[in-house]
Formats: structure tokens, sequence, C-alpha cells
């Protein structure tokens, strides 16, 4: 519904293209005519110019490719147009790349221009009302790019130009711009305001379509910006006259039925809204009336894909499942054809209190997160408008050009001087309060000097601070490496000592299975100084080791090699399912084996005795798949968010005893994401886990070594 737009969109933004071939063809034949002159470096009368841009714009053939070539080729071909016909042409071409193929960098160009144009010809017709909307076609540019300062600035420009040429539909494009300013910050009483100024001040302009069509917009939106503060009897008020505006004005514009129906089926569902608090039945009738409008081939289907969503959330409201769900079906349809990211955003979340409502909690996480996505991005493009005070803005502005005024006007300085004597009190009284401020100002700069000195200093101690914090850290990782790596081998002798003693059978029952204890606990001791020096590393020095073009069959095929005595003493069994051809990855094959035999590891841990468990290489399309699956106890859902945290309490013996320590997962994770990778699982009590891990797939020759 809210747009910015360079001041001429408006003067085509409801053209029909049909409209605009007969017109390239007229146009094109006169064209041709006057080329066949160029020998003799003739050009056409301003009339030929203003006919074809009158055309353009007050005919509404609209924004097409076909006629900015068109215009291109004819201003091409004589330079020496009218400047009255080459700004419109610029006009033209500014809103043209702003507001329908929305490529801000070009139409900056033409806004340049646009300013350029006037600026160097100060003489030329309705030189005001021409300056002020150039600036504010610039002012909307910057607006779009979040240069919110500049933006304020041109429309302040474009404010002194309009209220120079004395023109108030000339003004009126500027209190419209501050209407929409404030209705985007949520300033909505503001907003009203300023539209009903911008009406009231557009009453003056000239008696055409493109000058209607704006007036009746300014009238819904001020209807809109109140039912937005909360006002919903001013809100219907305005509805209504503007129903009525257009009504009053169809008979004089015969040939655009499909524009004034388009414009009801917009106040339809704006009206739709009002009544949808408290009078439920009404509300559904006007959406329905406000989508059939719109929905038809050539109308605003951009509202009527918002006009759903509005229905959407009546329906959401009143809980009405089956009639929310099938609307949001047609939606979604919607969506795919037209990209609005607002609309997105309000989709997914309606999405996801639906499939909450169901109870259906997966579909409900899914679309949550898409929602909190799209939400996140669309916060971060209005954080920048909403840290912006326009009104200080202008009033900033109106007090620095009239400080210029003051340095410029030597006049005035003479009056000054010639009043002085009669002024001579006051002057005094003005010299004190300049003296007084600056004894104040010079204090306030020795105070901020003062400050500034404390907070470099400060910065300097947290920056030797922040250095020492690291040295101890790196010293606690190096520690903590030789710790573990010296305690692995005593432990590891005493585990081979233990094995021996096991080897010979003549010891009684009791003592055998003190022994199988204490073998238990040097396994696990040596399981958790391994995972503790694996997370050091990682932790510490994850990108100092080499990457290299591997195959993830070898590495597959040798970790479970390796892994399958392991799993011997359990009585289980390892298959291994390789790609049909190789699957290379660029990585460092030491940390894949560890990410591998950690996984392989925790299947074993927590599969009963003779159970399988699989090994699965695959591609999928441009990415690696791995997946290690068993028949373990499952993951319950009470600690299925928590498996990969570094310091994670979701820790569970394994199906023999075998003692957690919460490392090896988040080792996994750290490892996979080092190469943009994901892993993730799927679990159910019944039939045991499957962990999964993508990895991206390269082209190129494995290493040799």
């Amino acid at each position: 519904m809210f747009k910015q737009y360079c001041v001429f969109h408006r003067l085509c933004n409801m053209s029909r293209l049909r409209r605009a071939r007969a017109a390239i063809i007229l146009f094109g034949c006169m064209g041709v005519f006057f080329a066949c002159k160029t020998n003799k470096q003739l050009t056409p009368p301003a009339s030929y110019f203003t006919g074809i841009m009158d055309s353009v714009t007050q005919k509404k053939y609209g924004f097409t490719e076909n006629t900015l070539h068109f215009l291109d080729s004819i201003f091409a071909l004589y330079p020496g147009a009218d400047l009255t016909s080459r700004f419109n042409y610029y006009g033209y071409s500014c809103a043209y790349y702003h507001s329908y193929k929305k490529d801000n960098a070009k139409a900056m160009v033409y806004a340049d221009s646009l300013l350029l144009l006037v600026h160097n010809n100060p003489a030329m017709k309705d030189y005001e009302k021409l300056e002020a909307l150039a600036n504010i076609s610039k002012g909307d540019i910057l607006f779009a790019t979040n240069e919110y300062n500049g933006a304020y600035q041109y429309y302040y420009l474009g404010k002194l130009a309009a209220e120079k040429s004395l023109d108030a539909c000339t003004y009126s494009e500027y209190s419209y711009r501050l209407g929409m300013v404030m209705y985007k910050k949520a300033s909505y009483t503001e907003a009203a305001v300023y539209f009903k100024q911008a009406f009231s001040e557009s009453s003056t302009c000239k008696e055409q379509f493109s000058d209607f069509y704006r007036r009746q917009e300014l009238l819904n939106n001020t209807a809109l910006s109140y039912k937005k503060s909360g006002n919903n009897d001013s809100a219907l008020l305005y509805y209504n006259n503007a129903l009525d505006f257009i009504n009053s004005q169809e008979t004089i514009y015969p040939d655009k039925k499909l524009l004034f129906e388009i414009a009801r089926g917009v106040i339809y569902g704006n009206l739709a809204q009002v009544y949808a608090a408290d009078d439920y039945a009404t509300a559904e009738t006007m959406f329905k009336k406000s989508i059939g409008i719109n929905s038809k081939p050539g109308h605003d289907i951009n509202d009527a894909l918002l006009t759903q969503l509005h229905l959407a959330h009546l329906y959401m409201d009143n809980r009405k499942p089956d009639s929310l769900y099938s609307t949001l079906q047609e939606i979604k349809t919607g969506l795919d054809t037209i990209k609005n990211q607002e609309a997105g955003t309000d989709w997914n979340q309606l999405m996801w209190k639906y499939y909450d409502a169901k109870k259906d909690v997966p579909n409900a996480y899914l679309y949550l997160g898409k929602y909190n996505g799209l939400k996140d991005s669309g916060f971060a493009s209005n954080k920048k408008l909403d840290e912006t005070d326009v009104n200080s803005q202008m009033k900033n502005l109106e007090a620095e050009y009239q400080m210029n005024l003051l340095k410029k006007d030597n006049k005035l300085n003479q009056f000054y001087f010639i009043v002085s004597t009669v002024l001579f009190v006051m002057a005094g009284i003005i010299l004190l309060l300049i003296y007084y401020n600056w004894i104040k100002s010079k204090r306030n700069v020795l105070a901020l000097t003062s400050l500034n000195n404390k907070i470099n200093k400060q910065k300097e101690q947290l920056e030797d601070t922040l250095g020492e914090l690291e040295n101890r850290n790196k010293e606690k990782d190096r520690i903590l490496g030789i710790v573990a790596h010296d305690l692995r081998n005593p432990i590891a002798a005493i585990s081979s000592l233990i094995t021996i003693l096991e080897e010979e059978n003549d010891y009684p029952e009791e003592q055998q299975q003190i022994l199988g204890l204490m073998q238990n606990a040097c396994t696990n001791s040596i399981e958790l100084i391994n995972e503790i020096l694996e997370f050091a590393i990682n932790d510490s020095s994850r990108d100092d080791m080499p990457l290299e073009m591997v195959d993830i069959n070898i590495i597959a095929g040798n970790c479970v090699k390796m892994m399958r005595f392991r799993a011997a003493e359990k009585k289980q069994k390892l298959q291994l399912f390789l790609s049909d051809s190789p699957e290379i990855i660029k990585a460092n094959p030491a940390k894949i084996w560890r990410v591998l035999s950690n996984l392989i590891t925790n299947a074993v841990k927590f599969s009963p005795s003779g159970a399988v468990i699989k090994i699965v290489i695959e591609h999928s399309g441009d990415k690696v798949q791995l997946s290690v699956q068993d028949k373990g106890i499952g993951i319950p859902d009470s600690i299925k968010n928590k498996i990969f945290d570094t310091h994670t309490e979701a820790k569970r013996p394994g199906t023999q005893g075998e003692r957690p320590f919460g490392l090896g997962l988040s080792i996994c994770k750290q490892i996979v994401e080092t190469y943009k990778g994901n892993i993730w699982f799927e679990t159910t009590a019944a039939s045991g886990t499957i962990f999964y891990i993508s990895l991206p797939k390269q082209h190129g020759m494995v290493n040799a070594d």
C-alpha cells in the first residue's frame, strides 16, 4: 500500500501496456519523419517533445522497457530538445528504474541529471517547481537505500523550492513524503496530520487523472494511519470519504473504470480491517469483496495478496482453522509469483501459529524458524529509520539554512550596523550571553578532553587485560594438553597389565570381576583423556592443520577397520556401505577420521550386544552425505537440544554402563561446521538413532599421500 517513489511515478503508475505499444508506433513514425531531416540539423519544435511526454505520462502508457528505449532514442537523436521535456524524460527514467525495475543505482543517475539540469538553467520555466520535484526525487531514492539523513536533507531542499514556487500542489509532494516517513516510523497520528495536509494542498493541482488518483490515495492513507493509531471512528470516516470522492469523480474519467474498481478494492480491504475487531461477518465479506476485485488479471495483485493475509488473520483470531489453512495455501501461490518480504514474514508467522494450534510441533518449529529469520531481516532494515528523528532533522536543517542566509546576506549585516545604536542594550545582553556560553563551552571542552583521556586509558587497560586473558587461555590449553597426555600413558600401561592378568583364567570369580571393573575404569579414563585432548586441539588450533583433497570412502573404510575391534567387545557388527564413485572433499583427514570415530564409538556405546551398526556414504547433489545408524536406546526429547553443546549436561551411560563424557558430539559439530558442513540426527526410542553429516563436494584429484 505504501511506497516511496520518484514524483513522476504517480503520472504513470496505473498504465496499460497495450496503449504503450500504440503510442510507440505513433511516435516512432514521428521520429522517422524528423530523422529524415537530420541532414539539415533540424530540431523538432517543443510541441513535438511535449506531445510525446504528455502521451507517456498523462495518457498512462506506463513503465515499459519499449517506452524507455523509445524515449532514449528520441532524446539522444535531438539533444536540443526543450528543457521542460528533457526534465520530464529524466523524471520518467528515474521512476522507471526506481519504482518498476528496483534499480536505485540507475535511478540515482537520472535523479542527479534532474538536479543538474535545473541548476544549470535557473531561467527555465517553472524553475522553483521543477527544482522542488528534482530534490524530492533524489530524496526518495536515498530513503529507499536507507540513507535517511541525506533523504531528509533533499526533502528539505524540495520544501524550500516549493515554498518559493508559491505552488501548494508542489508543496503537497513534500507533505506527502513526511506522511510516508512518519507512517514507516509508526508515528501514525503525525502521519495522518501530514496526509490530511497534503490532501488539502493538492486541491490546487490541475484537474487531471493522476492528481485525482493521488488525492484518493491520501484519503485512504489518512484512514489507514488513524486505524493504526487505534482511532477506528476517524478511520471509518476517512475511508467513507475516500469512497465518496471516488464515486464523485468516476463520471469525469469514463475510460478509467478499471482503476476506479482497483481503488475501491483497496479501500474495501482496508475497511474490513476496521470491522475485524468486532464484526466478523462484515469483515469477512469485505475482505472477500476486495480480494475478488484485485485478484483479477490486470488488477492490483499485490494488494489482493496482502488482503488475503488480513483475511487469514481474521480466521486465526476467530479460530477458523479450515478456512485459515485454505487461505494460506492460496497466499502461498501468490508469494511464489510476487516477492514480498513483509508478506512472506506474515505468512510464515500464520503457518507457525496454525501448526502450533494443531500440536504439529515439527511443522510449527519449521515455520517459526523461517518467521524469525525474515522478521530479523526486516527489523535490521527498519532499525536505522527508527533511530532517526525526522522532526529534529528538519528543524536542524531549517536552522542551518537560516544561518547560511545570514552569512550570505550582506544587506542584513548593514541593517544590523545601522540599528546597532538603537539596539545597544540588547546587543550588550547578547554579548554577555555569548561570553557566558563561551566560558561554559570552554569548560565543557576541558571536561570532555579529560573524559576522553580517561576513556583512552581504560581502553588501553582493557586491551592489556584481553591480551593477558588470551595468553592465559593459551597457557591453559597447553597445560591441559600436557596433563591429559601425561595421564594417558600410565593409565594405558595399567590397562595393559590388567589385560595380561585377565588372560590368566585361574583367578577366582570375585577377583575376575574386580579386574573387569578396573579395566572399565581404565578404558573410561583413556576415553575421557582422548576427548579432552581433542577438545583442546579443536578449540585452540582448529585452523592450523593442512587441508587436502581426500576421498571420504577411504577415510570411512580405514576408520571402520579400526573400530570393528571396539564393536567386537560387545559382539556387535559394523556394516559399511560405500558410494560407488569417489566422494572428494577438502578437509584434514585426521579431523574427519575423528568425527567418524566419535559417531561410531557413540553407536557402539548406546547399542545393545549383538546389534548391527550401519555406516553409509552417498552423494546428494553437490554434497557428500555420511550416516551412522544404530539400533540403540534413542535420544530423549529432554536432551535433544543439548547434545551438541560444549559443556552439555546431556550425558547418559552406555548399554553396559560405559561412562559418558559429553565432549565427543561437540567436537564433531565444531569440525563439521569448520568445513561448512552440517550435522544432525533422527531418533526414536524404538528404532535407535541415525546421525547425518553433510559436507561440500569438491572436484579434483585425491592427494596421492
